[in-house]
């Protein structure tokens, strides 16, 4: 047995896995595994991870059925009772399990223990989250996860870790859904268990990488998360709902936007109420009109073009 058993989903990630597994072999904490499911890469990514020489490190392979999937397929695998979970292009700071294994001992009733973390986008840029309601370097437990959402979020897929038996009462990842499968797991989660937290960054998220999902814009899947707070909503009236709904709804309208999907954006901005992020559906709103006149005056250049001898 060990104490954690670390998942990795691997796809098309061959820049970056060898600085992933080096994080995780450089924690203060070592009592772990690492398990790589490889989701069907194209390119070096598996060959750079069979590579290493530890016994700790298994790559299972599976045909190419996207994140949620070789997730599923690591927790499935898992042999320890705590499972932590960290995407092949992302990186840990060197007490990040420490701080995980020091919250589960405090909190041993919580259904997830998680970290704050870093953004770093390909500028080189650094960005600290601001977690709702909770101050810089706060440690405890939190039992409304969906009010502490309405900033930034407070749990990402390389800053949290579970133990295996939720996973068993409440399901694995939505498999299918390429965007907000892990936000759906984690509301999921917080819906049902309180969430013991540290609001200090021990992972770095590097967004905007290339070969990243959400670089992506061919892939425009309604957030799974989004129908799930649709449907609470109708249940019962339950505190933020409403408002994290809205704030999910607003970005991916803004991702249909970035898509010049123009009519679905309408509809999904058309159809959100958004008392609070009142300013950033305005500007949304200013961004769909300037892309319809952008869209306009290049149809009609391009008509005149063609018809010019």
């Amino acid at each position: 047995m060990v104490a954690v058993s670390v998942v990795i989903p691997l796809y098309n990630k061959e820049q970056y896995i060898e600085r992933t597994i080096m994080s995780i072999l450089s924690q203060t904490f070592q009592d772990f595994e690492i398990i790589i499911v490889d989701d069907g890469s194209t390119d070096g990514s598996v060959e750079k991870a069979e590579a290493w020489i530890d016994n700790r490190i298994t790559v299972r392979k599976m045909e190419h059925k996207g994140a949620s999937a070789a997730r599923n397929e690591g927790i499935l695998a898992a042999k320890a009772d705590l499972i932590t979970f960290i995407d092949a292009d992302d990186e840990w700071k060197p007490r990040f399990l420490e701080n995980i294994i020091d919250l589960k001992n405090k909190y041993p009733y919580c259904g997830a223990y998680a970290t704050s973390y870093e953004i770093q986008l390909p500028s080189k840029k650094r960005i600290i989250p601001t977690i709702y309601e909770i101050p810089e370097e706060w440690e405890g437990v939190f039992t409304n996860y969906v009010e502490k959402t309405l900033k930034d979020l407070p749990i990402i897929s390389s800053a949290v870790a579970v133990r295996k038996e939720i996973f068993k009462e409440i399901g694995l990842f939505k498999e299918g859904e390429p965007l907000g499968e892990d936000q759906d797991m984690w509301l999921r989660i917080g819906m049902n268990y309180p969430i013991a937290y540290k609001n200090e960054s021990f992972a770095i998220y590097y967004r905007g990488l290339e070969n990243s999902v959400c670089m992506d814009l061919s892939i425009l899947n309604r957030y799974p998360i989004i129908d799930y707070l649709e449907r609470l909503l109708h249940k019962e009236n339950l505190p933020y709902i409403d408002v994290y709904l809205s704030k999910l709804k607003l970005d991916y309208s803004k991702r249909l936007l970035e898509a010049n999907q123009l009519d679905s954006a309408w509809e999904e901005l058309h159809h959100t109420k958004a008392k609070v992020y009142k300013w950033e559906k305005i500007k949304l709103w200013m961004l769909y009109y300037w892309k319809k006149l952008a869209n306009k005056y290049s149809f009609h250049s391009k008509k005149y073009n063609k018809e010019c001898p």
